[in-house]
């Protein structure tokens, strides 16, 4: 005889990621624009000054151009902001290696992967298990 607790787990839909009131998750658009304006920040400031900034907003889930533009990097499971070593190691390290290697194979492909997902990720928001949403309420108050 087979056991109902079985097929019971097979059937559960996990839930859609609750946010805070207000927030949303970015679209591949704002993101484009923030991807454009880091260089802009970074030539600008030759490199020094947006490193000092990025620094200071990592710990926030931040770069220069997601503190401009309110977005903000999160756990994509526990919906937990970013700090400074998982921004520099996950998304700046382990994730810009992973991109380094599968852009080329792709043939640029994969940069358009927020078009298709549903969650609006890019290669380097699945490598670090991130999720970049729109935060203009300040809703996790850093």
């Amino acid at each position: 005889m087979t056991d109902v607790s079985s097929f019971e787990s097979m059937d559960v839909v996990p839930e859609p990621p609750r946010y805070p009131v207000g927030v949303r998750e970015a679209g591949p658009g704002i993101r484009f624009v923030a991807y454009l304006l880091e260089g802009i920040l970074q030539a600008v400031t030759l490199g020094i000054g947006w490193l000092i900034w990025a620094a200071i907003v990592a710990k926030r889930g931040q770069t220069p151009a997601k503190q401009i533009f309110q977005l903000r990097v999160i756990d994509a499971d526990d919906s937990k902001v970013f700090g400074l070593g998982r921004m520099l190691f996950m998304r700046g390290i382990v994730a810009g290696l992973v991109a380094a290697l599968l852009i080329p194979l792709t043939l640029g492909i994969i940069l358009l992967m927020p078009l298709w997902n549903k969650r609006k990720r890019t290669i380097w928001d699945k490598v670090s298990n991130a999720v970049v949403v729109v935060d203009k309420n300040n809703a996790w108050n850093l």
